[in-house]
């Protein structure tokens, strides 16, 4: 994957006299490690601290990984101050537009011709303070947005993890796909470091029979209880979670028929992970 880990642009400042004057700014976050999950080399990113000639502010823009190349922003300073006020925090990361008003400019990304079910990476999180990374990635077609995953944590990772964030929409046709890995929001501390390696994009089958692994759940979409019934006798567990790796419902040492209780989930797409004989299933679960 072709992965662009600086921004460069001008900020916009007025200036008594001159009216409003372009200052450049350059910006690189991230560098290259060998603390890896595997391979020789990972990707670290921190936070860079910019101040602007003439004036009185420092930017602090977290760690951002970016697929694709980004091209040259012109943002005023007022949206700085904006950001500066309110942090990147009080932006809504469901939103699109509003991650292009803190950027100014999206990497346009890779090209691809079908939304993956998947995208797996390995990290390791370092956070300072109450910082929170996100990864966001979103398919596209004719540059409207078709799918979209998400995922955000703000406690410590100790060592490498494996992630696996879920497209809502697997499989939509597309023609390109975006992917940011943020290290934090606009108050981050610079201490913070996010650990990135082995970055995938994963397809599925989507079919509920894995080897001798066979379980029939349903109803699905559901609206208030979703059942799982193995068809064998064996014992197994499972979780099921939200499009943010939230845990919403979890079963250990089951046997039988489960009756899984959703009247308090709010709609949307949810993925259960199912374990038994040492596999392991998984499965798209729609809440209406």
């Amino acid at each position: 994957m072709d992965w662009t880990t600086s921004v460069s642009g001008n900020v916009i400042v007025t200036v008594p006299y001159l009216g409003d004057v372009p200052y450049p700014l350059n910006a690189n976050f991230g560098s290259q490690i060998t603390d890896v999950h595997s391979g020789n080399y990972a990707l670290k990113l921190q936070a860079s601290i910019l101040g602007i000639p003439s004036t009185n502010y420092n930017i602090t823009i977290p760690g951002i990984a970016q697929l694709g190349a980004a091209g040259e922003f012109n943002i005023p300073m007022s949206t700085i101050t904006e950001l500066m006020n309110g942090g990147v925090d009080s932006l809504n990361p469901d939103n699109i537009e509003d991650l292009a008003t803190f950027l100014n400019v999206v990497a346009s990304g890779m090209p691809c011709t079908s939304t993956p079910d998947e995208l797996d990476l390995w990290v390791k999180y370092l956070p300072q303070s109450s910082d929170t990374m996100r990864v966001i990635a979103y398919t596209k077609l004719g540059g409207a947005p078709v799918s979209y995953a998400q995922y955000e944590n703000s406690l410590p990772i100790s060592d490498y993890t494996k992630l696996k964030i879920y497209f809502d929409n697997p499989n939509a046709a597309c023609d390109s796909i975006c992917i940011m890995i943020i290290s934090g929001g606009m108050s981050t501390n610079t201490g913070t470091e996010l650990y990135v390696d082995d970055v995938e994009l994963v397809y599925n089958t989507g079919v509920s029979d894995f080897g001798t692994l066979k379980v029939n759940i349903y109803p699905n979409p559901t609206s208030d209880y979703l059942f799982i019934a193995p068809t064998d006798n064996d014992g197994y567990q499972y979780e099921l979670m939200d499009m943010t790796g939230r845990r919403v419902a979890v079963g250990r040492n089951k046997s039988g028929v489960s009756e899984v209780d959703l009247r308090a989930c709010p709609p949307g797409v949810y993925m259960l992970y199912l374990e038994q004989k040492n596999q392991t299933l998984t499965k798209k679960v729609v809440v209406r």
